[in-house]
């Protein structure tokens, strides 16, 4: 196994926690599949499309016509059921890149009642509420999809 990939401590970043009740197998599954993606990411969206070669080095794409956006990226480490780490690209409705590659690393990690799930990603500091409302709001659905 390599060294784990670290964000450099001067980089801006927001950190989300959430806590699923369910195990890690479980939740991995709903973040490398696009069958896993389609029952929690964007549910708002029919046209939500999935995109994924779960590998290091391995590319993915999310976009959604009807919202007008999408993101991008590629895996730089993965560990099996309990880090991923990722680039980060925003797509525009043109499909355009929008903006500086981000890095977010998503965290599992199994406890007695299911797995802490924790995502960090940098980004300008200008964007760093609107990334923290945008994984608050998709690891609530993360959240309640196993509330069913």
């Amino acid at each position: 196994m390599s060294e784990p990939i670290e964000i450099p401590a001067e980089a801006e970043r927001t950190e989300i926690t959430a806590f699923v009740v369910a195990s890690t197998d479980a939740v991995w599954q709903l973040f490398t599949t696009p069958a896993g993606l389609a029952q929690w990411w964007w549910p708002q969206f029919d046209d939500a499309q999935y995109e994924l070669d779960v590998q290091e080095g391995g590319m993915y794409r999310f976009r959604t016509a009807t919202g007008g956006f999408g993101v991008q990226g590629r895996y730089l480490q993965l560990d099996e059921r309990s880090r991923i780490v990722q680039t980060w690209d925003w797509l525009g409705g043109g499909e355009e890149l929008q903006g500086e590659e981000q890095l977010v690393i998503i965290d599992l990690r199994e406890t007695g009642d299911g797995t802490l799930v924790r995502v960090t990603q940098t980004g300008p500091l200008d964007e760093l509420d609107d990334l923290r409302d945008g994984w608050q709001d998709t690891l609530t659905r993360l959240e309640e999809h196993f509330d069913d």
